[in-house]
């Protein structure tokens, strides 16, 4: 079983991802009314208005694009923007979805060189570890899934990697090792899903979760 690479199609399912979802939908008012603050606190009406026309036509255009090549007009045009953030996951995702893996790993690490802070930057390294188990790569994904948990361990992804990591371990008939990482998830992520199915995989291969 594969832990599915987050997107607009699964994000729906955690916590962590609603907030960023919350964003998507409502970036538009948010966005344009950070941007009226601003404004008027540094009475800058020339900023005010070439800057909301950008992010407005920004904004716009992610949210009709429907496909690759128009999610790459959005990143092309708006290069830095948060809507194009937001294109570049679509992309990747896209990809994976079409078995490009290779194309899909690129388009993750534009991400993460573009937008190193941004608090999706957990999700895409962890799509890298999924393309990359994909393609036949058990041992890089593991050192991938390993940089996830420690390089954003507060993060949505992080769980989600280290589980990735017991399935490669389980996989392979490393069934200690598994054991040793699905009772780090439940002790490390208590409040998580992830925990609650490490505890049931730690149950099934004759284990007893510390919940």
């Amino acid at each position: 079983m594969n832990t599915p690479i987050p997107t607009d199609d699964t994000v729906l399912e955690h916590d962590e991802i609603d907030a960023a979802l919350f964003w998507h939908t409502h970036k538009k008012n948010i966005l344009l009314g950070v941007l009226a603050v601003l404004a008027i606190g540094g009475g800058s009406l020339a900023w005010y208005v070439s800057s909301t026309l950008t992010a407005k036509g920004a904004i716009t255009s992610l949210a009709d694009a429907r496909d690759v090549p128009q999610f790459e007009t959005v990143i092309k045009s708006y290069g830095g923007s948060m809507p194009a953030a937001d294109a570049i996951l679509l992309v990747a995702a896209a990809q994976h979805k079409a078995g490009k893996f290779n194309e899909s790993t690129a388009a993750f690490q534009n991400f993460l060189k573009s937008f190193p802070t941004h608090p999706l930057a957990g999700g895409a390294l962890l799509g890298v570890g999924q393309n990359q188990d994909a393609t036949g790569k058990p041992d890089e994904a593991m050192a991938t899934y390993q940089q996830v948990v420690e390089k954003y361990p507060k993060s949505y992804a992080a769980p989600f990697a280290g589980y990735a990591q017991a399935e490669i371990l389980l996989r392979d008939f490393r069934k200690d090792e598994a054991k040793v990482v699905l009772d780090s998830l439940v002790s490390q992520f208590p409040e998580s899903s992830i925990a609650r199915i490490a505890s049931a995989q730690l149950s099934r291969i004759g284990a007893k979760g510390s919940r």
